[in-house]
């Protein structure tokens, strides 16, 4: 049988964190902005670049992490592409005047989550988020070690036919090497640079307990399926698991529990005669994750992806 390239797959490239600064942070909320206010925002802010794509390709991807909505509307014989920001959109802007480590922590859970919390929504454009855990999952694996990416790309590639066997992979080596930018931005940093053309990947020593505790409600609830007030038995797997998504070094697991237990409420770490579990009272309370139930129409994600009017 023939197969077929599926696009939606690939993180763009221009899906960078250079574009935070210039393109998102000066947003302000509840208010809604047309595609030619944010090129032109862009435009101003000093970057030498063609305005176009780049603001669609971010925004698009900012829009199905949940960080803003799109909506079309039209004026005259014409539509119009808007784009405001959602409530998580500002928490995240205003954590980033004071928290800069916190933001891109948050930011990387956000892209790595995506398509592993939406599989229960029928939006397919989520698919473009299946690269990034995988890029991260693949990496973390034989971390400490230089990157290949034209290796990597290839692995993923043969895992890409094995799970979507009527595709062919429409992701290059450049769509897996967008994901690495947000990997240096880290604090600790996960990738680095040895040399100009070299990256070197090494586990990190901590990350925030925000992000500690994501990863462990991910994994708690989404993919073991434990209700919230139970406790969970730690094993070695859901050890992986959740360093995977923190990028963490399984060595600092527990420090990192025993951090977040002091850190955030609901989180409890409880040692016992088999073993030691962690129990979550409820889901996070102190962010507003995107609810993949109840998403936008692929309808008005495809004027933005594509253009629309300006």
């Amino acid at each position: 049988m023939e197969r077929k390239q599926n696009s939606a797959f690939q993180f763009g490239n221009n899906t960078s964190p250079r574009y935070i600064e210039p393109l998102l942070i000066p947003l302000q909320y509840d208010q809604w902005y047309s595609r030619k206010q944010l090129i032109d925002l862009l435009r101003n802010s000093g970057l030498n670049v063609e305005g176009g794509h780049i603001v669609s390709y971010n925004i698009l991807a900012w829009s199905l992490i949940g960080l803003g909505e799109l909506e079309r509307r039209k004026a005259g014989g014409s539509t119009k592409s808007l784009f405001r920001l959602t409530q998580l959109g500002k928490q995240l802007i205003d954590t980033y005047s004071t928290n800069t480590e916190l933001f891109y922590d948050l930011i990387h859970f956000l892209f790595y989550s995506t398509y592993k919390r939406s599989q229960r929504s029928s939006n397919i454009k989520s698919n473009r988020f299946w690269l990034y855990p995988e890029v991260c999952d693949s990496l973390w694996l034989v971390s400490p070690s230089l990157v290949d990416t034209l290796s990597l790309t290839n692995q993923i590639q043969i895992e890409f036919r094995e799970m979507f066997s009527e595709y062919d992979p429409a992701f290059n080596d450049r769509s897996v090497g967008g994901v690495f930018p947000w990997l240096q931005t880290l604090s600790p940093s996960f990738l680095s640079k040895p040399g100009k053309h070299q990256l070197f990947s090494k586990r990190r020593s901590n990350c925030t307990p925000q992000l500690f505790h994501l990863a462990t409600d991910m994994i708690y609830n989404v993919i073991e399926g434990v209700q919230y007030g139970s406790s969970l038995a730690i094993n070695e797997q859901q050890i992986e698991d959740i360093c995977k998504v923190c990028l963490l070094d399984p060595e600092r697991f527990w420090n990192m529990a025993n951090l977040t237990e002091m850190t955030v409420n609901g989180y409890e770490v409880h040692q016992g005669q088999w073993g030691t579990s962690i129990l979550l009272a409820g889901p996070p309370n102190w962010i507003t994750l995107p609810n993949f139930s109840n998403e936008q129409t692929a309808e008005n994600e495809d004027v933005f992806e594509h253009g629309g009017e300006e």
